[in-house]
Formats: structure tokens, sequence, C-alpha cells
């Protein structure tokens, strides 16, 4: 049976609008949640790279949030974030991107058939992998404690934790409750209460 995912936003709880204008208005939200989630934990990015293009930045941005509120048992220093399968927007975070305080992320890709990436990794950046390839990497991944992101939504339905929502009105993401309840890992509580359920299609 497909899991449920979650859609981050913003507390909009007494909006009542079209649902068209209430979408928008949801989209727009959450490119600001993703700034604010960044301030928040004080996710910076190196000077070179504020002039890239508004969409990867801003993944940049939600992905080392999401990591900078996760923890590990024995917080790993560095976490090791791997990027797996062909990606989009992943190139600001293989350039080096980190938060500039306490938690420091190394990021490097591997292949899908990397012997080592089952123990190598505190955190997966999936690129576009279609739901068997997940599931052959989730296996493989199998009781460890390791995060894992999504470039594409569809991943959170087989049990990705969280999947980046890229959208010309900005970037968004989605949450797997289930799985991050399975992860090993624990997820600030303040950055799963502003998700709400969704409904399996």
């Amino acid at each position: 049976m497909p899991l449920s995912p979650t859609f981050i936003r913003l507390p909009f709880r007494t909006l009542f609008l079209p649902a068209p204008a209430s979408r928008y208005l949801r989209i727009l939200a959450l490119g600001a949640f993703v700034a604010w989630l960044a301030a928040w934990h004080g996710v910076a990015l190196p000077q070179g790279l504020y002039g890239t293009d508004a969409k990867t930045r801003s993944v940049t941005q939600t992905v080392l949030g999401i990591v900078g509120y996760t923890r590990w048992p024995g917080d790993p220093q560095p976490v090791r974030l791997c990027v797996v399968g062909p990606t989009e927007y992943a190139d600001e975070l293989l350039q080096g991107a980190e938060p500039p305080h306490s938690r420091r992320i190394e990021v490097r890709r591997l292949r899908l058939d990397d012997a080592t990436l089952a123990t190598s990794c505190d955190g997966i950046y999936a690129g576009r992998l279609d739901d068997e390839e997940w599931r052959r990497l989730a296996e493989r991944i199998g009781p460890q404690a390791v995060l894992s992101i999504g470039e594409r939504r569809e991943l959170c339905r087989v049990g990705c934790m969280f999947c980046l929502d890229v959208r010309a009105e900005g970037v968004g993401f989605e949450s797997n409750p289930e799985a991050v309840a399975r992860s090993g890992v624990r997820v600030n509580p303040r950055v799963l209460q502003l998700s709400r359920r969704k409904a399996a299609p």
C-alpha cells in the first residue's frame, strides 16, 4: 500500500481561499519557509553561489536546513551526504555549500551501485531515480540511520523521507512521516509540525 506523504506548509490555517489562489499562496509560503528555515539554522552559502540559479539555490538551502535539523545516533562529524543518481539541482551542494556553525556537511556523488553506499552515507540525496531504483537503494540502506531526500516528489510515496517540490513559483518539500519514524534519525518537531497530511491518491 502506498504511503501518504505530508505537504510542508506555513500555518495558513485560517485562510479560506478558492483552490487556485490557495495553492498559489501556499507555494509562495513554501518559498518563505525555505528562507526562514535556512536563516533559523544559520545556513550560509559560499559567496560565489549567490549568482546561481534561484531554484538551485533554494534547493540547496532547503536540503541544508533539513540536514541541520536532523540528529543521528553518535552525532557524526561531518555529516556525510551522498548524492545518488542523475540530478537537476545538486550542483551547489556538491560545490561545498554548508552551514557555517556547529554542523559540517561533506557532500559527494556516488554511483547507485557503489559497494560502499550503505555504510558511507549519513544522508542520501536521491536524484531522478524511478520507484524501483529507489526501492533497491532503500533495501541496501536497510536498518542504517540515514536521512533521505529526493528530487522526485513521487519518491515520498515509496518510502523516501523528504521530497522536493520545485516549481516556477518556488521550492517546497513534502515529507513521509512513516518513513521519518522508521529512519533511525530524529527530525526537529518544529519542522514536522508545519506539515499537514494529504490523503494518498
